[in-house]
């Protein structure tokens, strides 16, 4: 799906990380904490945030969208803050975002008018450079149905909107959301019947292209809609991963590639090959991608680090359960010990160089 051009530039947005991975912890009454999953213990408390919703991570920031629905990114280890347009901020021919409420917005898409927008619906991307000068930040309301997720760079003063639904039929593959993972400047995006789009945010403001190909291709294994299911970026191959995993009692993952022998992707229910190995890497599901591993800092070959399954546009509350799972040796590890705190969230991150 990558060209060589495409996958070299994913593996400079991609942290190279000899850091050892950790987890941060949102319990529900407020704040967030720094947990060390090889000590086993609570590190330090990073901030309280009232009345905050943590959208997503990327190396030590967050996306933050505060009590009166304004996002922002901040550093949680130096408190380096960086504020975002406001929601209704969106540069586009046919649409309009108006605020009606500190957490309520109506979206008019020529003349097509979305009310009941609710800031507890707002969903989000981030990734942040090493060295914390370069930021990609995305955003949708995570409504079944709704036609458009927004983004903005380091200096822009608006948001793009990245069109999710098309009036062409021959372009119906390219509907919809089931899932998206941002890796730099490149975001992933699978459709709702699992075709994977490739789009370059890199550029001026405004600027993005789909950079997928002539022809995109449907991640589909035998299972897709029985089990939970995620993508996923290698950095040894620049592959896109199919994640599945079992939602009843979460004890094992599968790996897919795409297959090449499939003549006709289209038509067909089964486009995937199970893979058993990452090569060395280990997945960092919520983020999206590999890292390279490193056994002498904890982080396992292998291996998945997984907290919960929350596809977009599914309305469904997170399914929070910290976990290790190592695929050579189909094992699971959970940490029990984090069962005596009330989460509200938790997500695993790498922390930055800078």
């Amino acid at each position: 799906m990558n060209s060589p051009d495409q996958h070299r530039s994913l593996k400079l947005t991609i942290p190279q990380s000899s850091r050892s991975p950790g987890l941060m912890l949102f319990p529900r009454d407020g704040g967030c904490v720094l947990y060390d999953p090889i000590e086993g213990n609570i590190q330090t408390n990073l901030g309280d945030f009232p009345g905050c919703r943590f959208l997503a991570n990327s190396g030590n920031w967050l996306l933050v969208l505060d009590s009166g629905s304004n996002l922002y990114i901040i550093d949680v280890f130096s408190k380096e803050t960086i504020p975002l347009p406001s929601l209704e901020s969106i540069e586009s021919a046919d649409c309009i975002v108006k605020r009606v409420g500190d957490r309520e917005f109506i979206r008019d898409e020529s003349g097509a008018i979305y009310k009941d927008l609710s800031a507890d619906v707002v969903r989000g991307l981030l990734w942040v450079s090493e060295s914390g000068k370069e930021y990609v930040v995305l955003w949708l309301f995570d409504l079944p149905g709704h036609s458009y997720m927004s983004f903005c760079k380091n200096g822009d003063s608006h948001y793009t909107d990245i069109p999710l639904v098309f009036d062409d039929y021959a372009f119906h593959k390219d509907d919809g959301l089931s899932d998206m993972v941002l890796c730099g400047t490149r975001l992933y995006v699978s459709t709702s019947r699992r075709f994977v789009r490739v789009f370059d945010l890199s550029g001026p403001q405004g600027f993005f292209k789909d950079i997928t190909g002539q022809i995109p291709f449907p991640m589909l294994s035998h299972h897709d809609y029985a089990y939970d299911s995620s993508i996923a970026v290698t950095t040894s191959s620049g592959e896109v991963l199919l994640v599945e995993s079992d939602p009843s009692s979460r004890t094992w993952f599968r790996l897919y590639k795409k297959d090449p022998d499939v003549e006709d992707p289209d038509h067909a229910c089964h486009t995937v090959t199970e893979v058993h190995s990452l090569g060395g890497e280990a997945l960092l599901l919520d983020l999206g991608f590999a890292v390279p591993a490193n056994k002498a800092l904890g982080i396992e070959p292998d291996s998945i680090y997984f907290t919960r399954h929350f596809r977009p546009c599914h309305c469904s509350p997170r399914d929070l359960d910290i976990c290790v799972y190592n695929l050579a040796t189909k094992t699971l590890h959970r940490y029990h010990n984090l069962n005596k705190m009330d989460l509200m969230d938790a997500r695993w991150f790498l922390p930055s160089g800078n």
